[in-house]
């Protein structure tokens, strides 16, 4: 048996994420996957078992990814403000960049509930926004009575903005976001 490949796993996903980015799930077929990769069916089977494990594989990676471009901003920006900027506009950026990776979500959170590989991510989102709301109290820098509720509506409101308002967004919109949750509507600009 021919030995696994990593760099032929990641030309595989990149083709499912095409694929996914421009059609429903159930419209995207194995075939196509392979033949937008450039390999033979039967290689795709050698790295994943059905439609549904690539199609897992492919939310995990993107989850890795975001969480690395999220982590890379917060750990640029030196103020808490400026961190919890820099995590929105890298959100805003990465699913503006793959919208389909909403859908993406959805299916794997019907499929999976709880187990869906995407809750890592939104785990890591959640533990670091709450961090990084407790660093500003204890610097003085905010005033947040009560860092887990501000951590879940900063970002439900992210995702009702990434999902429901016109694209693009402009990293302005990620500071306004930020400053509305922390300061009140009328401090929001």
């Amino acid at each position: 048996m021919r030995t696994k490949r990593p760099q032929q796993a990641e030309r595989m996903l990149e083709a499912a994420a095409r694929l996914f980015g421009s059609q429903r799930f159930h419209e995207v077929r194995m075939e196509d996957v392979a033949a937008e990769a450039g390999v033979g069916k039967g290689t795709i089977y050698r790295y994943f078992e059905d439609k549904d494990e690539l199609y897992l594989s492919l939310l995990a990676r993107a989850g890795e990814q975001l969480s690395a471009r999220i982590r890379e901003c917060v750990e640029a920006a030196e103020t808490p403000v400026a961190k919890l900027e820099g995590l929105v506009a890298a959100s805003m950026e990465f699913f503006e960049e793959q919208p389909h990776v909403f859908d993406l979500i959805q299916r794997g959170d019907a499929q999976r509930g709880s187990d869906s590989p995407w809750q890592k991510t939104r785990d890591e989102a959640k533990a670091l926004v709450e961090e990084i709301l407790s660093e500003g109290n204890r610097k003085g820098e905010l005033r947040v009575a009560d860092p887990a509720t501000v951590t879940l509506i900063l970002l439900g409101a992210l995702r009702a903005i990434l999902r429901f308002d016109k694209r693009p967004h402009s990293r302005e919109m990620a500071r306004q976001i930020v400053r509305t949750i922390l300061f009140g509507a009328a401090a929001g600009k």
